[in-house]
């Protein structure tokens, strides 16, 4: 199911500098996103978005550049070795234990011939201010960037999270074969493949896959009248085992590929004439399946990629259009799903043929950005002063800060930051109490640092995460 709690995929930004903020209901367009169409084709393909759980951008990539929320390239930021042309060209997942460091997953292109293979590069968001910072630093594995896992993989990536609740499966596929590499993430690191050798040979590489939300489904799609396959597969989220692969088409144009919300629907869409279809995964055994098939639209347009929102609806790109189409209920069979052709505008930039990729159901861990902003004064504290955790938080309306004071007959102030440094307030505290109620009602939603400061020193910032 979709994790409606967690905001980690809240923002988009996707096609010739098209964005889609679902901090807000409906999610309404951003214009400044810096992904962008390229080649003689004039396309844009995979991208991957990361947000705090507060619902703010963090950073995002196209798989060759990566951008941080102030719309910048990071130092480093600029050849990874993923390609724009690639249906799935990247993924940011963070490292399971950590709010500081994210991978970055990367996949080549059939114009490239595949040969970059699949490659992860490292950030760490709390260098450059807060603002990240790709590392290029050596590990006791080699370069932390463009680091290959596989050579010559498919334009193929998706990420499900391990049983053990902690750790994520990044999967890929080989090219020229049916062997599905699984690789696990956890807090030392990527581990070595688990390879699953089931369905049919990938001699086109090129379409998406997808997982189901609840990580027990694979969904795969190769677009070619000649080689071209969809299957449907099983998932083992405590091996990393692809098992039981199974064909839906053979010789299809399917391009696209997407899981409801509630796992019992798969979607296609193709290229060539942009058809969109529903299977209907509890209609029985495969025949059952096969059988279930509902076309939503048939049209000239194609290469419409697929992604779930935050909301539970069924997002298709179009093409060199200002709009996203959309199933508006994808748990539902047939008719009743409701397909929206122009769903909602994008304020004049364009979608091209991809969506960003996030993690299955957007279970991501608890990610906040919690490092230390150098706008803070550092001043040593002085042994006696404790300052809580503010209660709430993440807060909308009020929250709570308990604190204690090294001299009750100076008094002190609590004072906010945001991310840059930048004071946004400051509280006087009285001298006989020990806590403060705030009110955050008029304060924009984002991430905030506090710090008690008294005549005596300042403590270490603690992090106000406010949502509306």
């Amino acid at each position: 199911m979709i994790c409606n709690g967690q905001k980690q995929g809240n923002i988009w930004y996707f096609g010739n500098h098209a964005g889609l903020d679902f901090n807000n209901n409906p999610p309404t367009s951003l214009l400044t996103g810096q992904t962008y169409m390229c080649c003689s084709r004039g396309w844009n393909e995979g991208c991957s978005s990361i947000s705090d759980s507060s619902g703010s951008l963090l950073f995002y990539t196209n798989g060759v550049k990566v951008w941080n929320r102030n719309q910048q390239v990071m130092p480093h930021g600029d050849s990874l070795m993923g390609n724009v042309s690639s249906t799935q060209s990247s993924l940011i997942v963070p490292q399971p234990g950590s709010n500081e460091y994210f991978y970055i997953f990367t996949t080549d292109a059939q114009e490239n011939n595949f040969q970059n293979g699949l490659r992860y590069s490292k950030v760490d968001i709390c260098l450059d201010g807060g603002f990240g910072d790709v590392l290029i630093g050596i590990d006791a594995n080699g370069s932390q960037k463009n680091r290959r896992l596989v050579d010559t993989t498919c334009e193929k990536l998706v990420c499900v999270r391990h049983s053990n609740g902690t750790d994520y499966w990044i999967i890929t596929h080989k090219f020229l074969s049916d062997a599905f590499y699984s690789f696990q993430l956890s807090s030392t690191g990527v581990s070595s493949a688990i390879v699953s050798h089931t369905g049919l040979i990938d001699s086109n590489g090129v379409g998406q896959m997808s997982a189901s939300p609840n990580g027990l489904k694979i969904g795969y799609a190769v677009p070619s009248g000649r080689n071209g396959f969809t299957l449907l597969a099983d998932f083992d989220p405590l091996t990393g085992v692809v098992s039981n692969a199974q064909s839906l088409v053979i010789k299809g144009t399917e391009y696209a590929v997407s899981f409801s919300p509630d796992n019992s629907k798969l979607y296609f869409s193709t290229a060539g004439h942009g058809n969109v279809y529903q299977y209907d995964l509890n209609a029985g055994n495969m025949a059952a399946i096969i059988a279930s098939r509902y076309d939503f639209f048939y049209g000239p347009d194609s290469w419409r990629q697929m992604q779930l929102g935050p909301e539970g609806k069924l997002y298709l790109s179009r093409t060199g259009k200002s709009y996203v189409s959309a199933i508006e209920y994808p748990n539902n069979l047939g008719a009743a799903a409701i397909y929206t052709d122009s769903a909602i505008y994008l304020g004049g930039k364009l979608a091209s043929f991809g969506l960003p990729n996030f993690i299955a159901g957007y279970n991501y861990s608890n990610t906040f950005n919690n490092c230390v902003i150098t706008g803070f004064n550092e001043t040593s504290k002085t042994p006696d002063e404790t300052l809580s955790q503010n209660i709430p938080n993440p807060a909308s309306d009020f929250t709570r800060i308990e604190y204690k004071l090294p001299d009750v007959n100076k008094g002190g102030e609590i004072i906010l930051y945001d991310l840059l440094g930048k004071e946004i307030n400051r509280y006087i505290l009285l001298e006989s109490t020990n806590s403060i109620i705030i009110s955050v009602a008029n304060i924009p939603a984002g991430t905030y640092y506090y710090q008690l400061q008294t005549s005596g020193g300042n403590t270490a910032g603690k992090k106000l995460v406010v949502i509306k």
